[in-house]
């Protein structure tokens, strides 16, 4: 597959994992969606959720060690202990379904995230534990089939009351978890390949040195800013999972 993509679309594709890197880096999540948007156009979306699964496990420990000390590991924990068990059902789900099924989910997953999020911002939403745990158990399905989840667990992760630098170094602990499970399982289903889980790993190399960048954006920037890049992504990706879903 590798051989057949070509050199110029490989460096093409080193150039998007480098600049979707540095906006991960910039807004703890958005960049493993986009760059699955790109490569389901050339390699196939159900081949580009393992490939980007392998990918963000090395995006997302580079990450979790450079925010070390903002992440909040009780949250963590609580997240992880409820969403792990969904996380499994979810990946398993995934490979027995259609690609266009696949972008169905992600349109839509993406679609729904709006009301979510702007629901929380208006009713000003705190996290209690038992809330923080349903939402997990629902993050962890959503998981398992997609890549960024983070758009739906983004407002109860806020909600707890963390900073945007805790929530992304606690954001980046918990789906690095979360893809080493969703790896484990696609390893064990066959849904990954010698070539897919190589070329996960150069992509993954890549966005190191943009979520590196991306961490000094991020401390300069303001919430409103945040929040306002991630509305746009958000929209952007929407519509180009419909594009893949009826094309």
């Amino acid at each position: 597959m590798i051989i057949e993509i070509g050199v110029p679309l490989l460096m093409a594709i080193a150039v998007a994992a480098f600049l979707t890197g540095l906006l991960h880096g910039t807004t703890g999540m958005a960049g493993g969606v986009v760059m699955a948007a790109i490569l389901a156009h050339v390699i196939g979306i159900k081949s580009a959720v393992p490939v980007m699964t392998v990918a963000l496990i090395l995006s997302h420990l580079s990450r979790a060690l450079m925010y070390v000390r903002e992440t909040d590991w009780s949250v963590a924990g609580r997240v992880l202990f409820f969403g792990s068990p969904t996380i499994v059902v979810g990946a398993v789900i995934f490979g027995k379904i259609s690609p266009t099924m696949v972008a169905i989910i992600f349109a839509a997953f993406l679609t729904a995230s709006f009301p979510v999020k702007h629901w929380a911002r208006r009713h000003e939403i705190r996290t209690g534990p038992k809330t923080l745990a349903v939402a997990s158990s629902v993050w962890g399905m959503l998981a398992g089939n997609v890549i960024g989840p983070g758009f739906f667990l983004a407002p109860f992760l806020l909600g707890t009351g963390m900073n945007r630098l805790t929530f992304v170094g606690t954001l980046a602990t918990v789906t690095l978890i979360m893809n080493v499970l969703k790896m484990s399982v696609f390893g064990i289903t066959n849904l990954i390949s010698w070539e897919l889980f190589f070329l996960g790993a150069a992509i993954g190399l890549i966005t190191i040195p943009g979520n590196w960048l991306g961490r000094s954006v991020l401390k300069g920037m303001q919430d409103s800013d945040h929040r306002f890049i991630i509305d746009v992504l958000t929209l952007m990706m929407i519509i180009n999972f419909i594009y893949l879903a009826v094309r």
